[in-house]
């Protein structure tokens, strides 16, 4: 397949817009207890939803996992059992610093440690150091400049942030008790930070299951559907860990009831709650769906700049869900200004990205 470094940032984009968007039906679901809703919201993104597309769009996908190693399928699920731990973190960090901070924290994290680390450690072949490799040519160097720009964008959309953290406290305005909980800044902080940690191993579950891909391709499936082969294993491992600590929550607070009755209306708007649940856990999914065909698309030798790609336009999308969600109403002009200084310095990186992938594409690769 040719690759096509324009629609691959294309769908990374929308990838990423559906990522921003996943945690937005949970608003709708307030009577429901933490642990229940992302019990509910994770099994449809990590386990039902990879399942299903698996079998739909992978040819003979039973037979692939049959020309598979078991290590291989054991080894992406247990990296994948990591990232759920960071994806629990990234869920409860939004609780406590908000949309547009938790973003800029785990995600400025996650871009830098998911793109580069990969280029020196290999999950199926161990230290590669194939960082001389991958910039030492003209369009590896320009490659380069945009994840460091893309890096110092997401960083100062982090700074407007904590500026804004800094004006609420200072102005010691009343706030609800609500506010008070989601607001904690030496809470979200540490949650931010692991999240993006973990956040980063994802990417190294994918790189474990590349022999599921290469499977998936000889039994006929199609080259930008292929890492939908790999879903149902580096996205279970993080399902079994979101359920652990979900049914841990669920047993400590004794909220198994509002599976099937709200606390406070009975049974009336339960299959509504339901709905966003699998709605979150749907837009949640869709993010790794689009990725998939994104990647893709990158090409063979600058491909690994699909995350950092990924990561930055997470950080543009969920500023905006912070803009929407009103995160920055009654702050002074200062912080946001500096974030739209960030916004449009990603902006840019992708534009830098996105063009040495295209001059990359046009030379033989580097071997």
């Amino acid at each position: 397949m040719q690759a096509n470094p324009i629609l691959g940032v294309v769908l990374h984009s929308i990838g990423a817009f559906s990522s921003s968007s996943c945690y937005t039906p949970q608003k709708q679901t307030k009577l429901w207890a933490w642990e229940v809703y992302w019990i509910a919201q994770a099994t449809c993104a990590w386990l039902v939803l990879p399942i299903l597309v698996a079998f739909l769009t992978i040819p003979n996908y039973v037979e692939v996992l049959r020309s598979t190693e078991v290590l291989v399928m054991g080894k992406s699920f247990s990296l994948g059992v990591l990232y759920g731990v960071g994806g629990l973190s990234f869920g409860l960090g939004i609780r406590y610093i908000g949309f547009s901070l938790n973003y800029a924290i785990a995600i400025g994290i996650s871009a830098g440690l998911g793109t580069l680390l990969p280029l020196v450690w290999h999950p199926n072949r161990g230290f590669v150091w194939e960082l001389a490799d991958k910039f030492s040519t003209g369009p590896g160097q320009i490659i380069l400049a945009g994840i460091i720009v893309s890096l110092a964008g997401i960083a100062i959309c982090g700074w407007a942030g904590v500026l804004r953290e800094k004006l609420e406290s200072r102005d010691q305005t009343p706030v609800s008790e609500p506010q008070v909980a989601r607001y904690a800044f030496r809470v979200g902080i540490p949650l931010a930070v692991l999240a993006g940690i973990l956040s980063a191993v994802f990417n190294f579950a994918l790189l474990a299951g590349e022999p599921l891909e290469r499977a998936a391709v000889a039994h006929g499936a199609s080259e930008m559907l292929k890492m939908n082969a790999i879903y149902p294993f580096s996205n279970g491992g993080a399902w079994v860990t979101n359920v652990i600590w979900c049914l841990i929550l669920i047993r400590r607070n004794r909220t198994a009831s509002q599976f099937v009755r709200l606390p406070e209306k009975g049974t009336a708007t339960l299959a509504f709650y339901y709905l966003m649940a699998a709605l979150s856990g749907a837009f949640w999914y869709f993010q790794f769906f689009f990725y998939g065909m994104g990647h893709s698309h990158m090409g063979q030798q600058y491909g690994f700049t699909s995350w950092a790609l990924h990561m930055a336009m997470l950080i543009l999308f969920s500023n905006v869900y912070g803009w929407l969600f009103r995160e920055w109403e009654g702050i002074s002009p200062t912080p946001k200004k500096v974030l739209h200084v960030g916004m449009l310095i990603i902006v840019v990186a992708t534009l830098i990205i996105t063009y040495g992938n295209y001059v990359g594409q046009q030379q033989p690769p580097v071997h």
